[in-house]
């Protein structure tokens, strides 16, 4: 079954095609303006001399004269010479056009007349591959070597000043043995020095920002792509490629006017970076569109963009010197290449947005903005070149990143929303759970404590009439006394247990509720209420409190509750004559609440286990191992820290340590 276009997609893939066309034109049509060489070419005059006036900038394009397969010199034309051809700068990309073999390599002599009065500055905008220049019969300067037994390319900006003094002529030799076009290709500037070295400022920082924008995704999506490595996130790997490229790319005004070395090797990774972009745009635009489908026919367009994008590596350093023929042909299938790829990602975005696939319509605006540009970059050859700007195909490659760009934040904000929208989703389930989850627990505590006070009654009950039994004598003989001895500790066992199990269950019923306390304040009323019992066996009790204020956050209750346990337990294994010690002393941070004893200790080997459930020291005097587990408890849920010290014969020592919360006087 064939699947049917949505009208409505049909008419918003129109809107967006006629608006990305009228769009782009427009901006064309405004660089071809008011940025282009051709508009702000200097004038000639008609005696084939180019008329330099006034301040300003003035691109040297018509009255030139060049003299293939020659190295002249200004004394060569002082007896007049007339086997030139007249033209004007970016007509003949190399000396192909003068060969027979189509071979474009070679040397010429470049020849303009000027007339003017000043002091000017003459830019030579990246002269393939060594060049020599004079003015006024003197030599200027060069770049390279461009003596055929000494041949060495360097491709850079030269600036050459120099006075004008009514007519001169300058003359521009120019030798290349290593790319595919040469000499003069590039038009010329010339104006006073103020006004060129502003106009290379303005043309450095546009390719700077659109490099550091460039590479500043580059580096985003790498690291969105790096935590993810998902088989989703393979958009981001390639957009971050896509980027990282581009700023490749558009980093050769950089290398030129530093005249960094290695001509071949810079052209070809300038070559291999632009091919490179669309073999990965057509890989995003496969994974957008096509997805699944057509895998045959995505195999072999990516295998023949990838193979081109090799070419346009390899070929430059290793087949172009031996076999020179093959360059007007490289330079015809580039262009060729480059267009049809446009129009293939323009067919390809075109039907994602008919088919309705989300964010078809952005990609489809920057392919049709990139596809304008780069037909407009091949058929505007000798109409237009940038003065300050960048290329045509520069701004189309740069809509494509932008696009990208654009959707990689669409997609974001997608997933961004979505998580938000997930984690309040979650965070509603869990508070609902956890609220489920307390009134279980209250309602677990109330059971137990219920039946421990329902079961303690008849336990109670049990243990009187046992104790009634044994003390009245009643007909008891000595082993039914013993027995009924039995059944009274026993009872008194399960009491102590019922008691810890409903001490357990108030505690887990509900979270304590804490308060800002002074520590120091309860301390005192502590071991007043406590003083009595501990020293009713005779045992000395101190108290040693900080006078500095300590405020916690606690709950009465559970702390008087957690000292208790540790100040009875010190009192059970101290003897009468012993002493018992409660501290309280402060940090900056934290309370210490110290309970210390002289009493028996405890082992190097038991100390680590005191505060486990069900483990205990008393062995046959009872105890069931809960009050050091329910004080660690206690002490953990105020935020705080517990532990013990002791040498066996000595005593213990042990250290609850409180946050301290600061209030303000």
């Amino acid at each position: 079954m064939k699947q049917k276009f949505n009208k409505n997609y049909m008419l918003q893939t129109a809107l967006i095609l006629v608006s990305a066309v009228i769009l782009t034109m427009a901006g064309l049509s405004f660089v071809t303006r008011y940025d282009n060489k051709y508009i702000a070419k200097a004038p000639l005059a008609q005696d084939q001399f180019v008329d330099i006036r006034g301040k300003g900038c003035y691109a040297l394009a018509d009255g030139w004269t060049i003299y293939p397969d020659v190295l002249l010199f200004p004394a060569d034309f002082a007896g007049g010479t007339d086997a030139g051809y007249e033209t004007w700068a970016g007509e003949y990309p190399n000396l192909s056009p003068f060969h027979e073999d189509g071979n474009p390599y070679g040397t010429a002599t470049w020849r303009l007349r000027l007339r003017g009065e000043g002091v000017f500055t003459l830019c030579l905008p990246e002269l393939p591959c060594a060049s020599r220049v004079y003015a006024n019969g003197e030599y200027l300067g060069g770049t390279g070597d461009v003596s055929l037994e000494n041949y060495t390319p360097l491709v850079r900006d030269s600036f050459y000043s120099f006075s004008l003094r009514g007519e001169t002529e300058l003359i521009v030799q120019t030798a290349n043995y290593s790319h595919y076009y040469g000499g003069i290709w590039y038009v010329p500037v010339i104006g006073d020095t103020d006004s060129v070295n502003h106009l290379t400022a303005m043309r450095l920082l546009l390719y700077g920002a659109l490099c550091a924008v460039a590479f500043t995704l580059a580096l985003f999506c790498m690291a969105y792509w790096r935590c993810g490595k998902s088989a989703a996130d393979r958009i981001t790997f390639y957009f971050g490629m896509l980027s990282l490229f581009f700023a490749l790319r558009v980093c050769y005004p950089f290398f030129r006017l530093f005249g960094i070395p290695s001509v071949r090797i810079l052209y070809a990774i300038e070559d291999m970076a632009a091919l490179a972009g669309i073999y990965i745009t057509l890989r995003i635009v496969f994974l957008l569109v096509l997805s699944e489908r057509l895998k045959r026919l995505q195999v072999v367009l990516r295998i023949i963009s990838l193979v081109v994008c090799l070419m346009g590596g390899l070929l430059p350093l290793f087949v172009f010197s031996p076999l020179p023929g093959l360059v007007p042909a490289y330079g015809v299938f580039l262009s060729w290449y480059k267009i049809i790829a446009a129009g293939l990602l323009i067919g390809l975005t075109v039907y994602g947005c008919l088919m309705g696939i989300s964010h078809s319509g952005t990609i489809l605006a920057a392919a049709c903005a990139n596809g304008i540009c780069l037909f407009y970059g091949v058929f505007s050859i000798g109409q237009y070149e940038p003065l300050a700007g960048v290329w045509p195909e520069e701004y189309g490659a740069f809509c494509m990143v932008i696009a990208f760009a654009v959707l990689m934040v669409r997609r974001s904000y997608a997933i961004a929303a979505e998580n938000t929208r997930l984690q309040h989703h979650l965070q509603e389930e869990v508070r609902e759970k956890t609220e489920h989850l307390q009134e279980l627990l209250m309602e677990r505590g109330q059971l137990i404590s219920e039946l421990g006070h329902d079961m303690k009654s008849p336990l109670t009950s049990l243990s009187n009439m046992a104790q009634i039994i044994r003390l009245n004598d009643i007909m008891l003989d000595q082993d039914t006394r013993r027995r009924m001895l039995q059944i009274e500790e026993q009872c008194g066992i399960l009491s102590e247990r019922l008691k810890s199990i409903q001490e357990i269950a108030g505690r887990s019923s509900a979270p304590p509720q804490r308060e800002d306390m002074l520590l120091n304040l309860f301390m005192t009323d502590f071991c007043r209420s406590c003083r009595p019992i501990i020293e009713l066996n005779g045992t000395t009790f101190t108290e040693e409190v900080t006078p500095h204020p300590c405020h916690v956050m606690a709950n009465r209750e559970q702390l008087f509750r957690a000292l208790e346990n540790l100040l009875y337990n010190a009192a059970d294994f101290t003897p009468a004559d012993g002493e018992i010690t409660l501290s309280l002393h402060a940090d900056k941070d934290f309370a210490y609440i110290v309970v210390a004893d002289t009493g028996c200790g405890i082992s190097k080997e038991d100390l680590p286990y005191i505060f486990r459930r069900s483990f205990t020291t008393r062995g046959d005097r009872g105890g069931q191992g809960l009050g050091l587990a329910i004080t660690r408890d206690i002490v953990l849920e105020h935020g705080g820290r517990i532990g013990a010290q002791s040498v066996v014969g000595e005593g213990s020592t042990f250290t609850i340590s409180l946050p301290l919360i600061h209030t303000q006087n």
